[in-house]
């Protein structure tokens, strides 16, 4: 009897669109929902990732907690503020709001020591078994607005853009730098983020997109494509006119393929042969609004339109799980998951 594929090497295939004794999965969630989970599998927090099933490790920079003084903002690495009153993503501090002259920002080190400490201890710990991606979440556009500010960030676009592509400029080499430390570290593939879709449109024209963002995401892929590594991308909302584009550059798979807005059948007919897809059951509509047995058929379907030959699917939700999302619905999706088999 053929034993099992390790997690690791299911993804692997699946990425690429290779024969797979079962389709990976991946569910993702909150802090707020891992303890709601913890709490319905009466296991650690830890411990919850193994009880899902989940084939990736994500590892990310060491960047301790900087808050502040009232805790309601805390900053990330870059120097970017978000609310700690949600759940989700709440932009609360703009650095370079007012700033003009980008080189007085204090800009983070990539080759600074002790950065992949974390990530070096988590993928010697895991020995192989699940496919490690490093989390490029925010990974240009959204880096520099959450640098510069949503509004003020768009108009920089259109009416400074050489100063606009300087910022992504900088941006771009800082990460890039990151990738590569990453890829010496032994990561499976890459993993970015960057929302470029509204739910009816792209987020700015296609033309402007393919001027400022496009050139350097194509070198952010390529220091995995090189190494012969795939690569995922996390882009939210409707983003069909820049599909074609990002095949072009050398995505590997896509990720969250909103049902709302990336219509599955048409997505595998189109780009079924050059992508693979990651996510794909709606963390908008049915997981936290429809029945048991809607999650279930969701979940079906998601597998019948995108995996159609039983593979090039990362199967889960379409986010991050919320805590708004039912147990009875995050059972039933798990009920129609393929059965754990090593």
């Amino acid at each position: 009897m053929t034993p099992p594929l390790t997690a690791r090497e299911r993804v692997r295939r699946a990425l690429w669109r290779q024969p797979v004794d079962r389709l990976p999965v991946q569910t993702n969630y909150t802090a707020t929902m891992g303890a709601k989970l913890a709490g319905h599998f009466h296991c650690a927090c830890a411990e919850v990732p193994a009880r899902l099933d989940n084939h990736l490790l994500r590892v990310d920079l060491d960047h301790p907690p900087c808050l502040s003084e009232d805790g309601r903002v805390s900053f990330d690495w870059w120097g970017a503020g978000w609310g700690t009153a949600t759940e989700g993503y709440w932009h609360a501090a703009a650095p370079l709001a007012g700033a003009a002259n980008l080189t007085d920002y204090p800009w983070p080190d990539p080759e600074a020591h002790g950065l992949l400490e974390n990530a070096t201890t988590a993928i010697a710990a895991d020995g192989g078994r699940h496919f490690v991606v490093p989390n490029f979440g925010f990974a240009l556009f959204e880096r520099a607005w959450s640098l510069r500010g949503f509004d003020e960030f768009l108009m920089d676009m259109v009416s400074e853009p050489a100063w606009a592509e300087e910022l992504l400029e900088r941006i771009t080499v800082i990460q890039t730098t990151l990738a590569r430390r990453f890829v010496a570290l032994g990561v499976d593939g890459g993993y970015f983020g960057d929302d470029y879709g509204a739910q009816h449109s792209t987020l700015f024209a296609p033309a402007l997109w393919r001027q400022l963002v496009k050139p350097r995401l194509a070198r952010l892929f390529a220091v995995f494509r090189d190494a012969g590594l795939p690569v995922i991308f996390h882009s939210d909302g409707d983003i069909w006119p820049l599909l074609p584009d990002l095949v072009d550059i050398g995505l590997t798979c896509l990720n969250p393929v909103q049902p709302e807005v990336l219509e599955h059948g048409r997505l595998y007919r189109e780009f079924g042969q050059d992508l693979s897809f990651y996510g794909g059951i709606s963390t908008q509509a049915v997981l936290p609004n429809g029945s048991a047995r809607q999650v279930r058929a969701a979940t079906a379907a998601c597998m019948r339109d995108l995996a159609p030959d039983g593979s090039g699917l990362l199967l889960g939700p379409s986010h991050r799980m919320q805590s708004d999302i039912p147990l009875e619905n995050f059972a039933a999706m798990l009920d129609a998951f393929p059965p754990a088999s090593g």
